[in-house]
């Protein structure tokens, strides 16, 4: 080739790679290319890190029991001359509830007691004329069983005038009245409830899996139906020894003291008996843990008004709150995403409740 051509060649070559390197910084912006569309998140989408008391169990349902709670029942057939107390009306041990009519048992009572000193006179005459010959062992001793029987009978009439007075057998409250002054009622017919829920007993069963878990002393959390956001703290009392031979449920016993009064007994309540504690960890709702294809957990978090994508480690869950304990990859105070939003990307501009988004370095 001629040599004047080779040079106009290579100088042709060159001048167009420097043509196409003054133009690659601007073939690089792409001028049409469009900007990554804003995310736009409710205030609800998003969650600050925080620490929180959590905690990890079994959970558990059922009804507050007083801890005491007993039906008291008519003595004898007879009719009420007086009720005297009401129902939520407290009273103390020994106050009494109600009267029955007397007209029969007073006179059965001073007859009873006569009868008695009757026969204990004639047992010592016995024994006197025994110790002079004029009577046998036996007509002693049938003096003596006369004796016992009359003293029986005047034991039991007495027990009957006493119990006319119906009194409180512990200091509580009255649940409730079954009579109204003037009713006749028969043996064992109901009079009233009473019921002391200074200390409260709740009865749950847990999975037979479970319970190698659940100790006396345990702690349990409960939500009162009723009560709002009020959280009462019991502790397990006792455990079955058996299990349910249907559902292979075992039930627990849980004490819960109620010392300011504001439980009251038949009420439901849920919650959960505790095996692990995490006292002030990092916490998250757990919507906001989501996890790669490749089964590491990441969160999304917004910084300086964008997505970043942050990898975390996480420890117990509290089903009862629906937070994560996080132990790794987040601060607290860091915003994280915890709302059903799907496509993000790192690096998308977001906006929260119609705000430009919040969040900070770390």
């Amino acid at each position: 080739m001629d040599t004047r051509k080779l040079s106009t060649l290579l100088m042709a070559g060159a001048l167009a790679a420097m043509l196409s390197g003054c133009g690659g910084a601007d073939a690089k912006k792409d001028p049409g290319a469009r900007p990554p569309a804003v995310a736009l998140l409710a205030a609800r989408d998003v969650a600050t890190v925080t620490r929180a008391d959590l905690a990890t169990g079994v959970p558990v349902s059922g009804t507050l029991q007083p801890g005491v709670d007993v039906n008291i029942t008519a003595p004898f057939p007879e009719a009420l001359e007086a009720v005297v107390v009401k129902e939520g009306q407290a009273v103390r041990q020994g106050q009494p509830l109600a009267r029955f009519r007397t007209e029969s048992l007073a006179p059965a009572a001073t007859s009873a007691d006569a009868q008695r000193r009757i026969a204990a006179a004639e047992h010592e005459r016995m024994k006197n004329l025994l110790a002079e010959g004029a009577v046998s062992q036996r007509d002693v001793d049938n003096a003596e069983a006369a004796l016992r029987s009359a003293e029986a009978a005047a034991a039991y009439a007495r027990k009957q005038l006493d119990e006319a007075t119906v009194r409180a057998p512990f200091a509580g409250v009255i649940a409730h009245r079954s009579v109204q002054s003037g009713d006749r009622v028969a043996d064992g017919d109901p009079l009233f409830r009473l019921v002391n829920t200074a200390e409260l007993e709740f009865a749950a069963t847990v999975p037979g899996e479970a319970v190698g878990r659940v100790r006396p002393g345990a702690p349990v959390t409960l939500a009162v139906s009723g009560l709002g956001d009020l959280r009462i703290e019991g502790r397990v009392a006792r455990v079955n020894a058996t299990a349910d031979a249907a559902t292979r449920q075992v039930r627990v016993y849980v004490v819960v003291p109620n010392r300011d009064g504001r439980l009251v007994g038949d009420l439901f309540a849920t919650g959960r008996i505790e095996f692990q504690q995490a006292p002030r960890a990092l916490a998250l709702p757990a919507a906001g843990v989501r996890v790669a294809p490749d089964g590491k957990r990441f969160v999304w978090v917004v910084v300086d008004g964008k997505v970043r994508q942050r990898a975390v480690t996480t420890g117990l869950r509290d089903e009862l709150r629906d937070l994560v304990e996080i132990t790794g990859g987040l601060a607290e105070g860091d915003t994280a995403i915890v709302g059903p939003v799907e496509d993000l990307t790192a690096g998308q501009p977001v906006q929260i409740g119609g705000g430009p988004g919040a969040g900070g370095e770390n």
